[in-house]
């Protein structure tokens, strides 16, 4: 197959398709936001990462709806500059999803999937109780690729604090793979999870 993404034909939801077919297993952040009126919104992204260590900075990457308009979340994280991402393992898997229902504006995907808020230590967003790891997290930039349906915009926010069970830890305080078991996303509603890590040592030249 090849696809010609300058060509005029080009169809950007099949190439969405195609790519996130390959471009995985990508993590899963479940980004808690206020929203100007004060009500809570919760919702998965698949388009995140981390990209830097000093300061630790997160990347998310809230596409325009089909219907060019912003994604709450988007919408939020403008007005007030706060969100958390809590890392979603295969137990909040189910939970999750069901943050990602189009509900009302202004019913709690909190309430609607079953999840606890609780309360940051330096923003109002909520952390997720049931999550092993949650990042507060403040506004650096956001920078937009478009203003048509399906263009992005590129989220950075610094990480401000950092919470994780001590129960995933290892002897040493770091993250042991095989006590957290996170979900990636794959394509269409394909998900995995980290079943059997391993470990692969760079060559020392």
């Amino acid at each position: 197959m090849y696809v010609d993404v300058e060509s005029k034909d080009f169809d950007w939801i099949a190439g969405y398709k195609l790519c996130t077919g390959f471009v995985n297993p990508r993590p899963i952040a479940l980004v808690s936001t206020i929203a100007p009126d004060g009500h809570t919104n919760l919702a998965p992204f698949s388009f995140y990462n981390l990209v830097a260590a000093r300061p630790p900075v997160v990347v998310l990457g809230p596409s325009l709806r089909r219907d060019g308009r912003p994604k709450d979340t988007l919408v939020n994280i403008e007005t007030t500059g706060e969100f958390v991402i809590a890392t979603v393992t295969q137990d909040i898997g189910p939970q999750m999803v069901r943050c990602a229902a189009d509900l009302p504006y202004g019913q709690s995907e909190f309430d609607f999937a079953g999840l606890t808020p609780r309360e940051a230590t330096k923003v109002r967003p909520p952390l997720v109780r049931e999550a092993r790891a949650n990042l507060e997290c403040r506004l650096r930039q956001i920078i937009r690729t478009g203003d048509e349906p399906g263009c992005g915009a590129i989220v950075l926010g610094d990480v401000v604090a950092i919470h994780v069970d001590d129960a995933v830890l290892d002897e040493n305080g770091q993250v042991d793979p095989r006590k957290l078991p996170t979900l990636g996303r794959l394509g269409g509603q394909y998900y995995c999870s980290v079943g059997e890590p391993f470990e692969m040592e760079i060559p020392k030249t």
